[in-house]
């Protein structure tokens, strides 16, 4: 069937506009940057004239100090405007990954379960790969991590490490850090809060952000309700200096036909 002439798919020509909006990112924050150092400057300048004439000209001085306040409130509203674009752009970013992702992953070779995870890690992501390609001793197995009061061990860390203004102020570069462990057939909520707890444990010596921390099932089994809505709706918050991040609990299973299934299926991260 054609379709008729100067008709389209709806859902593609969403998409089409979406792709168009967020092509359109990097000049959004130039302009962004550009804007708010203006109006930071506009905020020196009239805080200074209201200090300084504040004695001797009372009408400039209020004149300025209305100046002041309108600044402050426009800087306020673009933060809120940059956040938004912000937000639709990761957004946009997640809902294509999962378009053009190929629903089936097939397990790589490997001699173990853990192996063949970190081989899906880098052959899936492109910074995992670059990051084990530079340095090939940022992935390691079965590590033991140093925490506060006892050390906590895991299967699999991938581990970037930050820039220096990051771990100093929760600012800037911040890596990225994976954490695995294997696990039996049947996943409980006991176990993603475990690893949970280990992960806030560990996270402050890795020096890098924790963007992904996975359960892997060598085999399928039954994954009660209670733990697939605590995996798939509860993301670690984790802190650090003035800043915080999130990372996802995910529960990756081995089926026996060669494929990986996922809750929830993690995409574009790190």
């Amino acid at each position: 069937m054609v379709d008729p002439s100067g008709v389209e798919d709806p859902i593609s020509a969403i998409f089409d506009l979406a792709d168009r909006a967020a092509e359109m990112a990097p000049t959004v924050r130039r302009m962004y940057r550009y804007t708010a150092t203006i109006l930071v400057i506009w905020i020196i300048v009239t805080a200074f004239v209201t200090f300084a004439t504040l004695g001797s000209a009372l009408w400039l001085a209020v004149l300025s100090f209305l100046g002041l306040v309108a600044g402050v409130i426009a800087l306020t509203l673009l933060r809120r405007t940059d956040r938004f674009f912000g937000s639709f752009v990761l957004r946009h970013r997640s809902i294509r990954l999962v378009r053009d992702a190929d629903p089936i992953v097939k397990v790589p070779d490997g001699r173990t379960p853990v192996e063949r995870l970190g081989r899906y890690l880098i052959q899936s992501n492109p910074r995992v790969g670059a990051t084990v390609g530079e340095d090939p001793a940022s992935m390691r197995y079965r590590v033991v991590l140093p925490a506060a009061g006892e050390s906590r061990p895991f299967d699999l860390v991938v581990v970037r490490p930050a820039g220096a203004a990051w771990r100093a102020f929760g600012r800037g570069e911040t890596g990225f850090a994976i954490l695995a462990r294997v696990t039996g057939e049947s996943v409980t909520i006991d176990d993603l809060r475990r690893m949970e707890a280990d992960a806030l444990a560990v996270a402050p010596p890795l020096g890098a952000a924790v963007v992904r921390l996975i359960l892997l099932r060598p085999k399928p089994g039954p994954l009660p309700e209670e733990a697939y809505e605590y995996a798939v709706g509860h993301p670690v918050v984790f802190r650090r200096a003035f800043g915080s991040f999130r990372a996802n609990l995910e529960v990756i299973t081995e089926n026996p036909d060669g494929t990986y299934d996922f809750v929830p299926h993690v995409l574009g991260v790190p």
